[in-house]
């Protein structure tokens, strides 16, 4: 296997979210499944590839990638202006509404009795339908409103490191004395790692990878015998992940395609899976090959769609 000439290369870093986001879409369909219930089809040989933890695995990948993306392109900016901002605002919630009209259209199709004055509270509120807690979406609208606004401040970035680390680490502490879902902290602590490889890149640059891939994927192997949904297994699997795209070549148009346009699949996975391939619940395998396979088309038509009502606009 050849070395990649450079770490983090943006093909690869966008392909890689593209397998993050196709992980967290197979996670969430594995996730409360009744494997027990014998009216189900479920080959219980999945039961040893630990799908419950992919959509974790995937979200530290997010994590990381954006922590570093955000810290990496504001280190080297002079100024923070507002057009800026506005791209980035646009970036974050322009997948939110479009989820928002398709749950609602999806809803007139499917469930009609769903729609009700209480979807201005889930819309408001961030959530998604129905009452899911938006986590993920939330906890990064704070992490990009804190990072922006320490950029904002006339500080050193290696304060700036400083400070997002033990913010996050405040954060993390303070999630699981509430007896928060594990899902809300496991991987916070990736988004400020992030950072830091942005900010000392040419140090993280010159590790070796094969040995760092070694150390990580040994460390993930000694905890599958203990307890693998930790702080620990996410970091190591975000390290071997970064890594590991330096020895094999992951660049991907399709991959590249869903990872440029993840928060859309993250999304839009939701309706595609709670109301038009729910039939298919049944039958597992169905399910999650039909989910994966009706989340990329209507992500696909949004996407295309969305474009064309800019162009529209433009001209």
């Amino acid at each position: 296997m050849k070395e990649r000439k450079t770490f983090l290369q943006i093909e690869d870093t966008y392909s890689l979210r593209g397998i993050a986001m196709l992980m967290i879409i197979i996670g969430h369909t594995y996730n409360g499944y009744p494997a027990d219930n014998p009216q189900y089809v479920f080959p219980h040989w999945l039961e040893y590839l630990h799908i419950d933890l992919w959509g974790g695995m995937g979200v530290g990948i997010f994590l990381f990638l954006s922590g570093y993306g955000l810290c990496y392109t504001l280190s080297r900016r002079q100024h923070i202006d507002s057009r800026y901002l506005l791209s980035k605002v646009q970036r974050l919630f322009e997948p939110f509404l479009i989820y928002w009209i398709v749950e609602i259209i999806v809803l007139l199709i499917f469930d009609r009795q769903a729609l009700s004055t209480h979807i201005f509270r889930e819309i408001f509120t961030l959530s998604i339908h129905p009452d899911v807690e938006n986590w993920f979406f939330k906890v990064i609208l704070l992490l990009y409103v804190f990072t922006l606004a320490l950029f904002r401040c006339r500080i050193g970035n290696a304060l700036r490191i400083a400070i997002l680390f033990a913010v996050c680490v405040a954060g993390l502490m303070m999630m699981k004395q509430a007896g928060m879902g594990q899902w809300w902290y496991n991987n916070l602590l990736c988004f400020p790692i992030g950072a830091l490889v942005a900010y000392r890149y040419d140090a993280f640059a010159k590790l070796p990878p094969l040995a760092v891939c070694a150390v990580s994927g040994a460390m993930m192997l000694a905890l599958l015998g203990i307890h693998m949904n930790t702080i620990v297994f996410h970091l190591c699997f975000v390290a071997c992940s970064i890594y590991a795209i330096r020895l094999v070549n992951i660049h991907n148009r399709w991959l590249y395609y869903i990872g440029f346009n993840s928060f859309i699949f993250y999304f839009i996975e939701c309706p595609v899976m709670d109301e038009i391939m729910l039939f298919a619940y049944p039958n597992y395998p169905a399910f999650c090959i039909l989910s994966l396979l009706g989340t990329f088309i209507l992500s696909a038509v949004c996407i295309r769609g969305n474009k064309e009502i800019k162009r529209y606009f433009n001209h």
